[in-house]
């Protein structure tokens, strides 16, 4: 007795060192000495077979026959370390066995211990009952976590507890008792920021939630605060605002305050500014995690004149350094890949898939890479998936209408497009998506052009309503509305020598010729004494009813 006494003493200063490996070999082969059932599916002992025994048959049956007197208090104790042991080795389904156990023994055969006692006992009760939660949750069964953190008698939940028991109400769709679970929290831990943000998600006010103590100066926090509020309400413009006075006003640059940032201009449709914000982030904090994603998806993006591979291929090397055990890291990864114009991009995305089965910026990448190739049918299927997790995700929306017109199925676009108009709002991206939509339906190409004129308004340089419109105009044969919304265009932007080439195209439609020729010195961006510049301007003059479709096409397919 003394013996295992002395053994468990060992055990528990193996654990509180950290050494959780040693503490699962030496927990395993105790509990073979104690308990004739193994605990686990592949005990210690049962691997070893009769073709394996020591040196001689005494030594063998000696060690059969050892066997340690415990009683079921050591016993609860030696599967509490076990169990501890394998969850921080991330051994989560052996911790679930072990823990379950644990608690079987405490429940069935501990017996009534001094009052000195029980308060210990109850706190390892309640911790094991704490990490058994988590190892359901990590298997994604909610109602059983639940259930196991709801066992723990009220007065003994601690703020942790709560707050735990307070994520799963939401993911088990429970908003009023989430609601009261997170109020109970901020009674206790007013400065619990997740709590907070959990009941502005719930569709709390600001104004309703508890006030932070008087005595302390919290206008940084209310900020910040008021920027998440209205990013939930879906007000970007709003918490850009919050965002940006909150990164003058503090000292030093805090990378959750440029996240946030960052997140609500790519929510708000402002791509550069998005890139410039998660730029800083990232040479702030090269291990920040959150969003990188999102800002990898903006490199891929990018269009300008700076090749972004070279960013994208850094922030690759250093999501991999962090961790691969999230699903960010390889949707970075796959990023890049697509970048480089390799098939792996897929690969990757359901790398990230297998990590969280519901990431819809994994699923994006998913849907990007397979129409890259040439899978139209499932690119189709994925965004709509991520369009069913999130209903206000608009890069999929836009994704499934141009895969749906690349289909030929114009009806299903229009629709798809006029549900984002709903869900999102009118905004210049949705009005513009939806404008597309209707263009390529002749018996809705005048109605579409209410729609694209709309999103111009709102958004001047938005570059795809512009040529969408101006080839909606060409083919009700309007060159005259064509030349004028292009060349207001280009008067804001005239460093696109591409754009420059479509507009002197419709000068010449309309008839200008002399002009046409203007357009077309300045989109080649060469002298005209150059030979190969006149022989360009020469069969210009000489082929001036060359097609304009056929240009705005090249500059989609480029």
């Amino acid at each position: 007795m003394k013996e295992f006494f002395a053994l468990l003493d060992h055990l528990k200063s193996l654990y509180d060192n950290g050494l959780y490996e040693d503490v699962k070999l030496l927990a395993d082969m105790l509990i073979a000495t104690t308990d004739s059932s193994p605990v686990t599916s592949q005990s210690f002992f049962s691997t070893v077979s009769a073709s394996t025994s020591f040196s001689s048959a005494s030594q063998s049956s000696t060690a059969n026959t050892i066997s340690f007197q415990c009683d079921p208090k050591d016993k609860y104790t030696l599967l509490y370390l076990y169990g501890n042991a394998a969850f921080n080795l991330r051994e989560y389904k052996t911790a679930e066995s072990l823990f379950n156990r644990a608690l079987q023994i405490n429940k069935s055969n501990l017996k009534p211990k001094p009052k000195n006692l029980t308060s210990l006992d109850s706190e390892t009760d309640i911790q094991i009952k704490y990490n058994l939660h988590l190892c359901l949750f990590y298997d994604k069964k909610y109602q059983d976590a639940y259930l196991i953190l709801d066992s723990i008698p009220s007065k003994q939940r601690t703020v942790k507890i709560l707050l735990a028991m307070g994520k799963l109400c939401q993911l088990l769709m429970n908003n009023k008792e989430a609601i009261n679970i997170y109020k109970e929290v901020l009674k206790i831990s007013k400065f619990s920021i997740v709590a907070i943000e959990a009941l502005l998600n719930l569709g709390i006010k600001m104004d309703d939630l508890p006030k932070m103590p008087s005595n302390i100066s919290t206008d940084w926090l209310n900020m910040y605060l008021k920027g998440k509020s209205s990013m939930i309400s879906r007000d970007y413009k709003e918490a850009i605002k919050s965002f940006k006075t909150l990164d003058c006003s503090l000292t030093h640059r805090s990378a959750e305050v440029l996240c946030s940032l960052a997140n609500s201009q790519y929510l708000n449709g402002e791509y550069p500014n998005a890139i410039s914000s998660f730029e800083k982030l990232h040479k702030l904090e090269p291990t920040w995690t959150s969003k990188m994603d999102i800002y990898a998806f903006l490199l891929y993006s990018d269009k300008s004149e700076f090749d972004k591979l070279s960013t994208l291929e850094r922030l690759s090397n250093d999501m991999h350094q962090v961790s691969v055990n999230i699903p960010e890291t390889w949707t970075v990864i796959g990023y890049y890949s697509l970048k480089k114009k390799s098939q792996k991009a897929k690969c990757f995305a359901e790398n990230a898939l297998l990590i969280d089965h519901e990431n819809c910026q994994a699923l994006l990448l998913r849907a990007i890479a397979l129409g890259k190739l040439k899978a139209i049918s499932e690119s189709a299927v994925t965004y709509r998936e991520a369009t069913r997790i999130n209903i206000y995700f608009y890069e999929a929306y836009k994704g499934l209408v141009e895969t749906l017109l690349n289909l030929n199925h114009t009806k299903d676009a229009i629709q798809i497009a006029a549900n984002a108009v709903k869900l999102l709002g009118s905004n210049h991206r949705t009005l513009a998506l939806y404008g597309e939509a209707l263009s390529r339906d002749s018996l809705t190409q005048e109605k579409s052009k209410t729609y694209l004129y709309k999103a111009i308004k709102g958004d001047p340089e938005n570059q795809e309503a512009v040529i969408c419109l101006v080839r909606v105009c060409m083919t009700l044969q309007q060159f005259t509305e064509a030349l004028e919304v292009l060349g207001k265009y280009i008067r804001h932007n005239p460093s696109n020598p591409r754009l420059m080439h479509i507009y002197s195209e419709l000068m010449k439609k309309c008839g200008k010729s002399d002009e046409a020729i203007i357009y077309m010195n300045k989109a080649s961006g060469m002298d005209t004494n150059n030979l190969q510049m006149k022989s360009m301007i020469e069969r210009a003059e000489q082929n001036i009813e060359t097609s304009l479709d056929e240009s705005i096409q090249n500059f989609h397919a480029n």
